[in-house]
C-alpha cells in the first residue's frame, strides 16, 4: 500500500526460508528495492546445495595435464579432454565414476571434442591446439577395451591453434583454426587416415556449429576488433563458400561460442565477452543477410529501459521495468552453450560461475528460466547435455517437429522435461554434473531485481 502525502511507509519485512534447510530462516528489514535484491541473492546466488530444481549433483576430479577444457558425451559416458581424454560413467549422476584415461603425443592442449557414431562404432574427434591436430578416438568400449587412437591429421599450418570441431554423419568434419585464420574441412571416411579437404580464410575464426540445410555458422572475433557470425554453405566434398555475415558491436570482444538452436535451426546463439558477457540470438532465415534478433548482456542496470519511478519505494517498479536485455549478472563471462532435449538452451558463464537455462518461447524476448550458481563452476570453459551435443540437439529438433504455435511456426517453448548437463573447469581440473528438474519453473526475465 502507498503512504499518505507527507508520510513514509514503514520498512518492508520478510522472512526467508529454504526447504533444504528447514531449521534456518532469516528476517529482512529493508526498503523494497533492497528487499528485492536480497531475494535475488538468496534464490540465485546461494552456493550448492540450493533451493530449486536446478542443482549441482556431483563433482568429479579429473587428472589431465593442461586441465579439463572440453566435454562431449555418448549416452551416459562423458568425455573430458585436455592433455588426453578421460571417460566418466555418469549413469548415476550423484556418483559418477572415472572409467579410463587415454594419453598420446598428439593429444596435447586439447580444448574441444565432438562425439559421433560411425558404422564401426562410437567415435570422438578431438581438436588439440597443442599439437595442431585433430585426433580420431575409438570410444566404443570405454568400460571394457578402453579408448584408443585410430587416426590423426596433424598440420602445423592448416590446423594451427585449432579451437573447435563438429562432425556431420561420420565422414565430414569442420574445424576453426584461429592461428591461421581459417575454417577447415576434414575427411574422416578413412578414420585411420583422416585428411584435410579444403579451407576458407576467415579472420579470428573461433567457433563453428552446423546450421540449417548444408550450412555452418562460424563465430569470429577477438578483443581488438568487432565480432561477427558468418554463414557458410558446404558441399559433400567439403568445399565451402561464404553466403552472408553479420558484424555488430554486440558481437564484439573475444568470441567464445556459437550454437544452433535445434527447435529453429535458422537461429543461432552466440556468446562473446562484450558488455561483460553477451548472449546474442542471430536469425539467418535470410542467409545472405543474417540479423541480430535480440541480445542479453551482463552489464548495465536491470531497469535501464524502464520509466523512472515516482519514488524509491514505488511498488510499480517491477511492472515498469518489464523485460530488458541489460543487467543479467549470471551471464558474466558467457563462454559455452548446450542444447538439451527439453528445448532449453543452456549457457555457462565463467566469471559468474553459473549455468543458465534460456527459455526462447518468444525469440524476441528470451528469458532466463533456470539458473544454478556455484563456486565450483567459476572458470567453466565448456558444457554439454547428457547423450552428447549431436544426440541432444537431434532429440530437441524431433520433439519440436510438428508442434506449431499460432503462427504455424515450430514450437520453441521448453517441453517441461528435465536435463542432465556436464560442465568442465580447467583451472580446477574438474567435471561438474548438473541436474535440472525441468517442470514449470518461473521464468526470471532479469536477474538484477
Amino acid at each position: 500500500s502507498r503512504s499518505l502525502p507527507g508520510t513514509r511507509s514503514p520498512p518492508a519485512r520478510l522472512v526467508l526460508s529454504c526447504p533444504a534447510f528447514p531449521m534456518r530462516s532469516m528476517t529482512v528489514v529493508a526498503s523494497r528495492r533492497a528487499l528485492r535484491f536480497a531475494v535475488f541473492a538468496v534464490l540465485c546466488f546461494a552456493p550448492h546445495p540450493a533451493c530449486g530444481d536446478f542443482t549441482v549433483a556431483s563433482i568429479v576430479p579429473i587428472s589431465l595435464a593442461f586441465g579439463a577444457h572440453g566435454v562431449d558425451a555418448h549416452d551416459d559416458v562423458a568425455y573430458v579432454v585436455g592433455d588426453g581424454v578421460t571417460a566418466v560413467d555418469v549413469a548415476d549422476v550423484d556418483a559418477p565414476t572415472v572409467l579410463t584415461t587415454l594419453t598420446d603425443p598428439d593429444l596435447r592442449g586439447c580444448t574441444a571434442v565432438a562425439a559421433y557414431t560411425s558404422s564401426r562404432g562410437k567415435r570422438l574427434a578431438v581438436a588439440c591446439a597443442g599439437s595442431n591436430a585433430v585426433v580420431v578416438v575409438d570410444a566404443s568400449a570405454p568400460n571394457g577395451g578402453g579408448l584408443r587412437v585410430l587416426g590423426v591429421v596433424q598440420d602445423d599450418t592448416a590446423l594451427r591453434g585449432v579451437s573447435s570441431v563438429i562432425v556431420r554423419d561420420d565422414t565430414l568434419a569442420f574445424v576453426t583454426a584461429p592461428g591461421v585464420q581459417r575454417v577447415v574441412s576434414l575427411d574422416l571416411s578413412e578414420e585411420n587416415a583422416p585428411r584435410v579437404l579444403s579451407f576458407l580464410a576467415l579472420s579470428a575464426a573461433h567457433a563453428v556449429t552446423f546450421a540449417h540445410d548444408s550450412h555452418i555458422a562460424v563465430g569470429a572475433g577477438n578483443s581488438h576488433g568487432g565480432g561477427r557470425v558468418t554463414v557458410i554453405k558446404y558441399t559433400p566434398s567439403g568445399v565451402m563458400m561464404k553466403v552472408g555475415s553479420i558484424k555488430d558491436g554486440r558481437l564484439g570482444g573475444k568470441f567464445r561460442a556459437v550454437q544452433t538452436f535445434p527447435a529453429r535451426e535458422e537461429f543461432s546463439f552466440a556468446a562473446t565477452l562484450a558488455n561483460g558477457g553477451n548472449v546474442v540470438l542471430v536469425n539467418a532465415t535470410t542467409r545472405a543477410v543474417p540479423v541480430i534478433t535480440v541480445h542479453l548482456q551482463a552489464q548495465g542496470r536491470a531497469a535501464a529501459s524502464a520509466s523512472v519511478p515516482s519514488s524509491e519505494e514505488d511498488e510499480s517498479d517491477d511492472e515498469n521495468a518489464g523485460w530488458t536485455p541489460n543487467g543479467h549478472r549470471s551471464l558474466a563471462g558467457a563462454v559455452a552453450f548446450a542444447a538439451a532435449a527439453n528445448r532449453i538452451m543452456y549457457v555457462a558463464s565463467a566469471e559468474a560461475g553459473t549455468v543458465v537455462g534460456i527459455d526462447a518461447t518468444d525469440l524476441k524476448k528470451p528469458v532466463l528460466a533456470h539458473i544454478v550458481t556455484d563456486p565450483q563452476l567459476r572458470g567453466v570453459s565448456d558444457l554439454c547435455a547428457r547423450g552428447g551435443r549431436a544426440a541432444a540437439a537431434a532429440a530437441a529438433k524431433a520433439s519440436a517437429a510438428g508442434v506449431t504455435g499460432e503462427s504455424n511456426e515450430t514450437n520453441t517453448a521448453p517441453s517441461g522435461g528435465g536435463a542432465v548437463l556436464f560442465a568442465v573447469v580447467p583451472s580446477a581440473n574438474r567435471l561438474v554434473v548438473l541436474r535440472d528438474g525441468g517442470g514449470s519453473a518461473a521464468a526470471v526475465s532479469n536477474d538484477e531485481l
